[in-house]
């Protein structure tokens, strides 16, 4: 019969599990023991080897595993710290259970018989934890939005996207070439080609509210203007508040007094900011985005002196 396929995984488990099995079975023999793991005589001989070459820091033959099988037989001493079987306590089983609450949320529609086995071990995990509940896990992304674009990542293929912007407060619909997920301050976006900017543009996996595969034709990349890195400045002026006006704007203390200058890449995240500081900060520069907060700031006044 086929020994399976050796994987590193497979043979860190199969090394954890033979110091408690060689420690209830001293003499065993080699054979036997490979037939026990199931695999070959030549691959358990290494695992012993790497076994002997284990144990307490110090790392010399006091602390070291004293292996014996040159004769055929295996005995073991110096391993009692390795003497009972791997267990997991609540705490570690829950982890576990949140964990592959995530992997089974975030695999794709034709890997089912990977979800079939992640739930067969939930289910094994569940019945020795004391927690009665059923455990889940509410990622910030859900994680079928990250397999659909792992999915179009793999095959080169472009998005459909809605998507709700926190600059302009709007949401809106675009076809995206995406080029690869990135994660940046603890927060996961997703780069790609907008085919509505004809930009390069990042786009928070959080924010996005649909997602799905579209058939495009590719067009060239070398018509893309890449202008992410390009930022606009401004210039305000702190009436009150200097505190809100620091947070909101990342200035420090000394800044936030002298008439500022700050940089967006949003003419619109610098009209909202300002409109919603309520006359505590007043915009300076540039005068044409000035004029559009003037009008602003009249049309919603306007709306509140008709209630």
């Amino acid at each position: 019969m086929d020994k399976p396929v050796q994987t590193p995984i497979s043979r860190t488990a199969r090394l954890l599990d033979l110091v408690p099995y060689l420690a209830t079975h001293q003499g065993i023999e080699l054979s036997a023991l490979a037939d026990v793991f199931s695999v070959t005589q030549s691959q358990m001989i290494a695992d012993l080897t790497t076994l002997w070459m284990c144990g307490l820091p110090g790392y010399t033959p006091l602390e070291l595993m004293d292996l014996s099988f040159d004769s055929g037989f295996v005995t073991i001493n110096n391993a009692e710290t390795l003497s009972s079987p791997r267990t997991l306590n609540d705490e570690e089983t829950i982890a576990l259970l949140l964990g592959l609450d995530l992997v089974i949320e975030s695999l794709p529609e034709d890997r089912q018989d990977l979800r079939g086995l992640a739930l067969a071990l939930v289910k094994r995990l569940s019945l020795r934890t004391n927690v009665r509940a059923k455990l889940a896990a509410i990622p910030a992304v859900a994680g079928s939005t990250i397999a659909v674009i792992e999915s179009a990542l793999s095959k080169k293929q472009y998005l459909g996207m809605t998507y709700h912007s926190l600059y302009s407060d709007t949401i809106s619909k675009r076809v995206v070439l995406p080029l690869e997920l990135r994660s940046e301050g603890g927060v996961e976006y997703l780069f790609g080609i907008c085919q509505s900017a004809s930009a390069t543009r990042m786009f928070r996996l959080d924010r996005i509210q649909a997602l799905e595969l579209v058939s495009i034709p590719a067009e060239p990349v070398l018509e893309i203007q890449i202008d992410d890195t390009i930022k606009t400045s401004y210039r305000i002026r702190v009436h009150s508040r200097p505190r809100d006006a620091a947070e909101r704007f990342a200035l420090d203390s000394a800044s936030v007094l002298t008439d500022p200058e700050i940089s967006s890449f949003s003419n619109e995240w610098v009209r909202r900011s300002v409109l919603a500081s309520s006359g505590t900060i007043e915009l300076l520069d540039p005068p044409d985005l000035r004029r559009e907060v003037a009008t602003a700031a009249k049309s919603i006044l306007t709306i509140y002196q008709r209630q």
